[in-house]
């Protein structure tokens, strides 16, 4: 899979699988944040589009977030903040994105 293919992130599925209120457009994530062995759907995940170019707010259950660039030429997605790059590892339907102690399962469209 190319790293292009990120910027085909989608919010099929919108909703919050704990029945808290969500932004328009946000969906729940599967994360593992802070060390955490196991996912669960405990993460939220905000797409963005603007003269910038496509960026992505994953939001951590205890207030924390990341922030990604999506669809940059030759890279796919990239840590917007921080010193810590994001590792893509692609899976069935999905990709998995590692920074530091966090990871992250993104949904891709077919």
């Amino acid at each position: 899979m190319g790293l292009a293919g990120l910027a085909a992130l989608t919010l099929a599925g919108c909703g919050s699988a704990s029945g808290d209120d969500l932004p328009e457009g946000a969906m729940m994530v599967q994360c593992a944040v802070a060390g955490s062995a196991s996912f669960a759907p405990d993460c939220s995940m905000e797409l963005h589009e603007d003269s910038d170019g496509r960026t992505a707010i994953l939001r951590h259950s205890d207030g924390g977030f990341r922030r990604f660039q999506l669809g940059v030429p030759g890279e796919g997605l990239i840590t917007a903040d921080g010193m810590e790059q994001a590792e893509v590892v692609p899976g069935e339907g999905m990709v998995e994105v590692r920074v530091g102690a966090d990871r992250y399962r993104l949904p891709m469209k077919p």
